[in-house]
């Protein structure tokens, strides 16, 4: 994409000054940057690995609610909840009789 000619005045007597402040080491601007940049990677690794912790600990209560639902869709536990279902539906129909206590 070309945007044209820079819009910024662009003075030689500066650029020889920071070019001597840079090599006394007195004005190091790239340095600033490098660390400001350095300590958003840290930040944002700091948080994935938080994120990636989540996640796991997300993974382990899956599995365990699949593991519970397997254990659940056995023959027996859906024979047992059929009787469950049938018993309640005799005690209210006992109960709209009015022969509960």
């Amino acid at each position: 994409m070309d945007m044209g000619p820079c819009p910024k005045v662009h003075s030689l007597q500066l650029r020889r000054e920071y070019e001597e402040a840079k090599a006394k080491g007195i004005d190091n601007y790239e340095r600033e940057l490098e660390d400001a940049i350095d300590r958003l990677i840290v930040e944002c690794d700091r948080k994935i690995g938080r994120a990636l912790k989540c996640l796991e600990d997300g993974d382990a209560e899956a599995a365990i609610a699949i593991s519970v639902s397997e254990v659940t869709q056995t023959a027996e536990v859906l024979e047992l909840s059929k009787q469950i279902k049938e018993k309640l539906k005799e005690a209210d129909q006992y109960d709209l009789e009015g022969k509960t206590d």
